[in-house]
């Protein structure tokens, strides 16, 4: 086992194979000092968001050809012999899963080689297998589909987790990663199958290929072209340009040719791949089958694919999942190393090349699945959150980011305020029925990076559910749907929200959950409130609501640390408010810090016409002294003579009381105690304050 030779290539770029010992593979995956450093710095860079530069590190690694031996290329055409190997792909495993699936393969005895795959939460498992009997070799590409099919479900039910049905491909590579803790077994035990029932499992198929070749017979024979010396050429070119047109798959269509046109020399391959070059008589004809086949059958319309049937169509296109927060479905092809939104393109796309192979199927049974159970949930939070290393308990991360944001008075305030308002936003996004009430709000000019700064605060991965939502009418209904979609929603211009929409944005706040109907969703959905809030203004003084102001976190910022070149340790910063919430940090403020948030606040009020115009004309009477007693509505009578607009009693009512005055009842009266200013205190009081403010002169 330890000398057989497989093909190797210096990167999945390189289309060279080099012929190298399955140990040599080994050493390069434990010992090669090159390979370790791609392999770090692949997930360094995936650390840190840094798609384009991990994207290189992996291209640089080497690959090799786990099922088949190529000479000269890495195409099918450049197949040169098989190894008797499969391969098993488990990715993307939750975090701590990797290392048990790794422990649960090695103990198997049919693993020849294990290694953890470059991204950290992969392995990747390779073993032996043998086929009792001949094999055709115009059988093997569907032979190892099915050898694929058989070995993976084996590995599946022993780990309990899913294998990526797109290595099914004979040609498919396998890189290489620094693995120092490989598993290599060479006398590992090979899984054996039965020839005879592995094709007959597959004759439905190839049915399908042979149907398709009898009707071009028939038409080739009727039309006089045979295959005979001297018109082989043609005979192959006519079967080629009828197998477009009929709709038959390319590869398909080199698989059946390949070996049975030993007598021509050219390459038929590329003579096929030549026919098929016209897209647009692919499957024009292809209707024609299906009227043979119906009238064959005696029945007026084909039998529609069975959700199984889709289900085993989807599972050889793509990755799915759905994502809970969007409620969207989302896809990955096996190329690719990002998921995406599933849209009506693609899905029209997965609807045409089933229809295409030969199934009679709906758009809407296809979008039926697609929507079931079928698609595992997936939340982008709890996967994250679980992806993170675990504190190392010393570094404070969130310190050192709060310290990036210089603001006027109390340092330490902020960073008490900030932390607390951090582990509050990653504690709602864990915990449905945790709400975080706070509002953080930076006050500053503009340009001194505030909103960057905020949107900065998610990590690459999350940056999707940031919204900035800026001041453009009442909150809506689109607004309520925000609480259950987006993780930071930053409110800009926040100074000119009027005083209806402050009390509906508490409302919105606080509120536990979301019932609302998605745009065009069939119900209503009773969705967790996930969203914290933050906020920015130009304004120093921008509350207005006389009720209070304990929900908001303002600090006047003098300056940000430039948040391009300041980059955000994620890691380390969700790491550790991950760590301080689960060990009982109070995230929350108690009574006596909500006091103190609403008396630090009340510099950050705009100026109220009630308290202007009460403290012009009344104060509070000293213990003892003597006072008078009146209504909301006489102290109205008195601060409101020639006013156009008149003053709201219930502001004035909130103004009394926040100012100190006492609130009594006498002879089923309600009214506070006072004294009143006369004329000539009043107009004391307003010389003092124009001495008091006026500038010193200048020496």
């Amino acid at each position: 086992m330890n000398k057989m030779m497989l093909s190797i290539f210096k990167g999945y770029a390189d289309t060279m194979p080099v012929a190298v010992s399955l140990d040599e593979v080994v050493r390069l995956i434990r010992e090669d000092k090159v390979l370790a450093d791609h392999t770090e710095k692949y997930r360094y860079y995936r650390s840190q968001g840094q798609k384009t530069a991990a994207s290189w590190e992996k291209a640089a690694c080497p690959c090799f050809a786990v099922a088949v031996r190529f000479d000269g290329g890495k195409r099918r055409t450049d197949i040169s012999g098989w190894t008797g190997l499969s391969m098993v792909d488990f990715d993307h495993l939750p975090e701590g899963r990797a290392e048990e699936v790794f422990e649960k393969v090695c103990t198997d005895p049919h693993t020849v080689l294990a290694y953890t795959t470059i991204s950290g939460q992969g392995v990747r498992v390779v073993c032996r297998y043998c086929l009792d009997g001949d094999v055709p070799d115009n059988d093997r590409l569907t032979l190892y589909a099915q050898v694929f099919n058989r070995v993976n479900e084996y590995y599946q039910k022993l780990t309990k987790c899913a294998f990526d049905p797109a290595c099914k491909n004979a040609t498919r590579l396998s890189g290489l990663a620094h693995d120092a803790q490989v598993h290599y077994h060479d006398g590992a035990e090979p899984f054996r199958f039965d020839l005879s029932r592995m094709k007959k499992a597959d004759e439905p198929r190839r049915g399908r290929v042979e149907r398709v070749v009898a009707r071009i017979r028939r038409e080739l024979d009727e039309q006089g072209v045979v295959y005979a010396p001297h018109h082989h050429n043609e005979y192959i070119m006519r079967m080629g340009y009828l197998m477009n047109e009929f709709g038959l798959p390319l590869e398909q269509a080199i698989g059946w040719a390949d070996g049975r046109f030993l007598e021509y020399d050219g390459d038929v391959a590329a003579i096929f791949r030549s026919c098929y070059a016209d897209t647009e008589a692919h499957g024009r004809r292809e209707a024609e089958l299906f009227r043979a086949k119906r009238e064959k059958k005696g029945e007026g319309r084909s039998q529609l694919a069975t959700p199984q049937e889709i289900e085993q169509f989807l599972a050889t296109q793509a990755e799915f999942r759905k994502n809970v927060i969007t409620g969207k479905e989302e896809m990955r092809h096996p190329e690719a190393e990002e998921f995406v939104e599933l849209t009506d393109r693609l899905v029209n796309s997965l609807w045409s090349r089933m229809t295409k192979e030969g199934h009679t199927v709906r758009l809407c049974d296809v979008r039926s699945v697609l929507e079931s159970e079928f698609v595992p949930e997936f939340n982008p939070f709890t996967e994250y959150f679980r992806s993170l290393p675990p504190w190392d308990g010393v570094t404070d991360h969130i310190g050192r980011l709060a310290a990036t944001v210089h603001v006027e008075g109390d340092a330490k305030l902020f960073d008490d305020c900030f932390r607390k308002w951090l582990v509050a936003v990653v504690v709602s996004l864990m915990v449905k029925e945790v709400t975080n009430h706070q509002i953080l709000v930076l006050v500053g000019r503009q340009g001194c990076y505030k909103t960057t700064w905020l949107a900065r605060l998610l990590p690459p991965e999350l940056q999707r559910y940031f919204c900035v939502r800026s001041n453009s009418g009442r909150l809506t209904k689109d607004d309520n749907l925000a609480l259950s979609e987006f993780a930071l929603i930053c409110l800009e211009e926040i100074d000119e929200l009027r005083l209806g929409d402050i009390n509906q944005l508490k409302a919105m706040v606080t509120m536990p959950a979301v019932n609302e109907r998605r745009a065009y969703g069939h119900y209503k959905e009773n969705r967790p409130h996930i969203a914290s809030f933050c906020g920015t203004t130009n304004q120093p003084e921008f509350l207005n609501d006389p009720t209070g102001s304990r929900r908001w976190l303002p600090f006047t910022v003098v300056h940000i640390d430039d948040p391009y070149t300041h980059p955000v340790d994620y890691a380390g910063v969700y790491g550790q408010a991950l760590m301080l919430w689960k060990k009982g940090f109070r995230y929350w403020f108690d009574e006596e810090e909500i006091a103190q948030v609403n008396a630090r606040n009340e510099r950050f009020e705009t100026a109220s016409l009630e308290t202007d115009l009460l403290l012009a004309f009344f104060r509070v009477p000293m213990p003892g002294e003597e006072c008078m007693f009146l209504t909301v509505g006489e102290i109205l009578q008195h601060i409101n003579g020639g006013m156009k607009n008149p003053l709201s009693a219930v502001k004035v009512g909130l103004a009394l009381r926040k100012a100190g005055f006492e609130q009594v009842r006498v002879a089923g009266k309600r009214g506070y105690r006072v004294v009143m200013y006369t004329i000539e205190e009043v107009n004391r009081n307003r010389r003092a304050m124009g001495r008091f403010t006026e500038a010193p002169a200048e020496e």
